[in-house]
């Protein structure tokens, strides 16, 4: 990874290691060692699909169907 420079507005380029992330956490030890994780965040209405195990694994498989082109049209008025 190499060494970076911080410029004179306290900002450091991380290039291409971190592409795709928009956030990060960061950590710091009592050594002065800095952890930097990529995070993702989700919407507090959206964290009870990841708390339930059954129903995320059930949103996956219907993902996967659907992607498989295994799908059905639904009929509403017979609901």
């Amino acid at each position: 990874m190499g060494t970076k420079t911080i410029d004179d507005r306290n900002r450091l380029t991380l290039g291409e290691i971190f592409k795709g992330y928009k956030r990060i956490r960061l950590y710091k030890n009592d050594r002065g060692e800095v952890l930097l994780r990529p995070i993702v965040e989700i919407p507090a209405s959206e964290l009870w699909l990841f708390q339930n195990s059954n129903a995320l694994e059930s949103v996956q498989k219907g993902l996967k169907d659907a992607s498989e082109g295994k799908i059905t049209k639904l009929n509403l008025d017979e609901l």
